[in-house]
């Protein structure tokens, strides 16, 4: 047994074990369960972030496939890096900025003292 993913939230359900990925989270499956409720993942950490579910279980559980993921079943390309988990919030998140000059400079004023 189980517990499911967040829509489910805390529900129990029984399941197979399927398989374990890179991030530690477990996948299951009950080919009993409603149509495309038959898949879910538990997840490894409990704050957890749906972005650490690995590519080739992505496809597995929305039904790209229906090959548990291997490495042989799923040969990386060679330029593929590691997948990293979404990075928002957080010190590691991209920030943009610019390389151009800007078009418009801003004021800056300066007073003439007063005479008289």
């Amino acid at each position: 047994m189980a517990l499911s993913g967040p829509g489910d939230k805390d529900q129990p359900k029984l399941g197979k074990y399927v398989g374990t990925d890179a991030n530690g989270n477990n996948y299951y499956e009950d080919k009993a369960h409603i149509v495309n409720r038959d898949r879910w993942v538990e997840y490894k950490k409990w704050n957890y972030d749906t972005s650490s579910v690995v590519p080739e279980w992505h496809q597995w559980l929305h039904r790209i496939t229906d090959d548990v993921p291997t490495e042989k079943t799923l040969p990386k390309p060679f330029f593929a890096g590691a997948p990293l988990e979404n990075l928002t919030g957080s010190r590691g998140a991209f920030k943009t900025y610019s390389t151009t000059t800007p078009k418009i400079s801003a004021w800056t004023g300066s007073a003439k003292p007063r005479q008289g």
